[in-house]
């Protein structure tokens, strides 16, 4: 049986962790595994659940962002197989047979599982909720069109992610990381029997700081791309523009998902819809304002504050 290493980037979600860490230990695959829990300088510590497994390899890694945690984890990472999951995320019970038996199946080098989302009260959802559980994670679309998996659920073989290299802190790392194998020639499939949970952000404030990363890593991604001149700059308007646009489509498909829940769910959905999309064109319009864009490293979910007219990325806890 092959060898699979699991690496769990963390950062400041104990509760959260530990039943990840309960999920991963009641797995079914019947080969050896090794779970490595990389930590970005936790504040207090995760010692308690550290000595509750203590078959887990705690890391730490004191620079922050998911991707320098992942790295630190790769380079201890004996695996033949290495799979990546979250903290936040609960592995169902075959996951780890399933990412194997996909790159089997499949004869890709890279796999992406599906990433189901759950919402605390599902008689009751919120709005944002509803929104998260439809638009959240669609790892199909991910991989089959736009060529990239989420690091919540991911399995590679060995030697691609060795060949492939470490992870990019600042950029949107997953894209980055799967753009930069299939460039080399690895192959990337989607497996939906490999399965992960994550619980879905339930108020417009877990929204915006959500976009107010990965808006700066996109910005970063895209003057890397473009460059930092007049035509890199309206190719970024242009990209704002269009994702206001695309609410429209989008809302028709909402509103006709009966999957979303009652109709009065699906509205209020769809008015978040409308608003995170508004909300992001706005936020990209004033972040192509900038000449020298920052993303401070204090906080593996930064927000954005604009100060006059200036824009800068920094830590917001508004």
């Amino acid at each position: 049986m092959k060898k699979v290493s699991i690496i769990v980037p963390h950062y400041n979600q104990p509760a959260l962790l530990l039943k990840c860490l309960h999920a991963l230990e009641s797995q079914d695959y019947p080969g050896p595994v090794q779970i490595i829990i990389s930590d970005n300088a936790t504040p207090g510590g995760i010692e308690d659940i550290r000595n509750s497994f203590p078959d887990v390899h705690f890391i730490n890694a004191p620079q922050k962002g998911a991707a320098c945690a992942r790295n630190a984890a790769l380079a201890i990472a004996e695996g033949d197989i290495v799979a990546f999951t979250d903290s936040d995320c609960q592995p169902a019970r075959d996951w780890i047979s399933a990412g194997v038996e996909g790159l089997e199946i499949t004869g890709a080098d890279l796999v992406g599982g599906a990433v189901d989302v759950t919402v605390e009260k599902p008689s009751a959802p919120t709005s944002v909720e509803v929104f998260e559980k439809v638009f959240g994670f669609r790892q199909k679309l991910y991989i089959e069109k736009k060529h990239f998996s989420v690091t919540a659920n991911l399995f590679a073989h060995g030697d691609a992610v060795r060949e492939t290299g470490l992870f990019t802190n600042g950029l949107s790392e997953d894209v980055d990381w799967c753009h930069r194998a299939r460039s080399l020639g690895f192959r990337l499939s989607f497996y939906r029997k490999c399965v992960v949970s994550h619980p879905a952000r339930q108020a417009w404030r877990d929204l915006k700081i959500k976009w107010s990363r990965l808006i700066l890593e996109q910005r970063t991604g895209c003057q890397q791309a473009w460059g930092g001149g007049i035509a890199g700059l309206m190719r970024w308007y242009l990209l704002a523009m269009l994702i206001a646009v695309s609410a429209l489509p989008h809302a028709a498909l909402l509103i006709c998902n009966p999957a979303a829940g009652t109709l009065q769910s699906r509205l209020g959905a769809t008015g978040v819809l409308f608003r995170i999309r508004i909300w992001r064109c706005v936020t990209m319009l004033k972040l192509g304002l900038t000449k020298e864009l920052q993303m401070k490293p204090d906080d593996p979910l930064p927000g954005i504050r604009f100060d006059g007219s200036s824009v800068k990325g920094e830590l917001c806890n508004e």
